[in-house]
């Protein structure tokens, strides 16, 4: 009787379940024809109606869509423009099967700045700046920073300094960074010193070359005594350098000077220089040089090889030889600092094979005033008139020009006009072209030099430290 009991209550708890089963698909099967039909007389969802797009950042067309039912989005299509570069509200639709589901895009920042922070060590004399603890600040818009530095009491320690920035909308965010501050008690040094240097009498003393540095003082200064040192005069000098930080720790370095007898100091000195060569007319212009017992200078290229023999001639004729690239071909070496020195390397070598010599002298195509390397490389100048003075070369531009590069056969008396206009001028470097096409060149050149020497003038080949015209860079 227990057992059939047993079974009986079993056989009733699935009647029960089945009824439950029974009666709940109906319910179930209504439910989901209810979800069905409102999805499909609603089948696209926002994600809401009014959406917050971050200012500055990319705002894609279907950004708000939440879902769409049993379709594609691709059939979607987006009434309105957002400009995320514009704070403001931007009403938009979504059109789906005819039916528009309007919704507002509010472009607001509401991203505080990003800012990374440095610790900063300095002495205990520096009034601190907000900007010494800052690497980097980010924001969409414009901001401000302000400095909490009531901890700091100018004393050696370590001390909490916190950097705020607030952005135009009012977003705000902190960074914390440590001050350290010690007793400076070391002076500073000067960078690049030379206790010993030679000029030639005349010759122009710089200290530009000369920095001071200090441990703990990003701008220490320095002050130099030339009251005893007369570039004029052969002797022997000295130049003091003082060099102060702001915790007053102070250094004296002494310079000794040696102006060193130039016999032709004081003596008017013409440079007649050649540019483009060798070529068919250099011999020529030898002959003249020797007739008239002249020296002068040839910035020669590397663009006529069958003329490469010549340079030899040159420096047998006691001439200085100059480089002035290989190329000559500004698109090419002026198009970066890399390919500037490329090409001139490449007619260094060709002079080292021909000559033997490696030249130190070199002027830059169109001079260092061109304007035209600006059209393949901005700022270009400004690095080359650093970068070959860096590299052991002085360069040379020239402050008298015969004006033959104006064109071929230019009148020989013109030449000559422009060429000696500029008689008076203590030291001339006048520009000359070498090339075939320039004869009246040629032509011109010993009234020239015969001018210059009735002027009572010597005749030169430049040297690295010897009279150098530069130009003002241009780019």
């Amino acid at each position: 009787m227990a057992g059939n009991s047993r079974k009986q209550k079993k056989k009733n708890k699935r009647l029960r379940k089945d009824r439950l089963l029974l009666l709940l698909v109906p319910v179930l099967l209504v439910g989901g024809l209810i979800w069905f039909g409102v999805n499909k007389l609603n089948p696209l969802h926002l994600k809401s109606t009014h959406y917050i797009a971050e200012y500055k950042s990319e705002f894609k067309p279907l950004d708000n869509l939440k879902s769409l039912f049993m379709d594609s989005t691709e059939k979607v299509s987006v009434e309105g423009k957002v400009d995320t570069e514009t704070v403001g509200d931007y009403d938009m639709n979504y059109v789906y099967d005819g039916k528009k589901y309007p919704f507002v895009v509010s472009v607001r920042d509401t991203a505080a700045p990003e800012i990374k922070v440095k610790d900063y060590t300095t002495d205990t004399t520096e009034t601190i700046k907000a900007e010494n603890f800052i690497d980097s600040i980010t924001d969409a818009s414009t901001y401000s920073i302000k400095m909490d530095n009531r901890e700091d009491t100018k004393e050696a320690g370590t001390f909490k300094i916190t950097i705020s920035a607030t952005d135009q909308y009012g977003n705000e965010s902190e960074k914390s960074a440590r001050l350290i501050r010690k007793e400076d008690k070391q002076a500073p040094s000067l960078e690049g010193f030379e206790k010993q240097i030679s000029l030639m009498q005349g010759q122009e003393y710089t200290s530009d070359s000369y920095k001071a540095v200090d441990n703990l003082d990003s701008s220490p200064t320095s002050y130099c005594d030339t009251s005893h040192l007369d570039v004029t005069v052969p002797g022997t000098y000295n130049v003091d350098f003082t060099v102060r930080d702001r915790s007053d720790n102070q250094a004296t370095y002494t310079q000794t000077v040696t102006v060193v007898e130039d016999p032709d100091y004081g003596k008017s000195t013409c440079y007649l220089t050649f540019d483009d060569g060798p070529s068919q007319n250099t011999l020529k212009i030898l002959d003249i040089l020797d007739q008239y017992e002249v020296k002068a200078t040839f910035f020669v290229i590397g663009t006529h090889p069958e003329e490469y023999d010549i340079m030899k001639e040159i420096v047998d004729h006691g001439h200085t030889i100059a480089l002035h690239t290989f190329s000559h071909d500004y698109a090419s070496l002026y198009s970066s600092e890399e390919a500037y020195f490329d090409d001139l390397e490449k007619i260094a070598k060709v002079v080292k094979d021909q000559t033997g010599i490696e030249p130190d002298c070199i002027r830059f195509p169109g001079g260092s005033s061109n304007t035209i390397s600006a059209e393949y490389s901005p700022g270009l100048m400004n690095k080359l008139t650093k970068a070959v003075q860096e590299r052991g070369y002085q360069y040379f531009d020239w402050n008298g020009d015969s004006t033959d590069a104006s064109g071929n056969n230019v009148p020989v008396e013109q030449l000559i006009a422009n060429a000696t206009s500029g008689i008076g001028t203590e030291k001339i470097n006048i520009l000359f072209h070498d090339t075939d096409a320039k004869n009246t060149t040629v032509e011109a050149l010993p009234s020239i030099i015969q001018a210059y020497k009735d002027a009572g003038y010597i005749f030169k080949g430049v040297s690295k430290d010897g009279f150098a015209p530069h130009h003002a860079v241009n780019n």
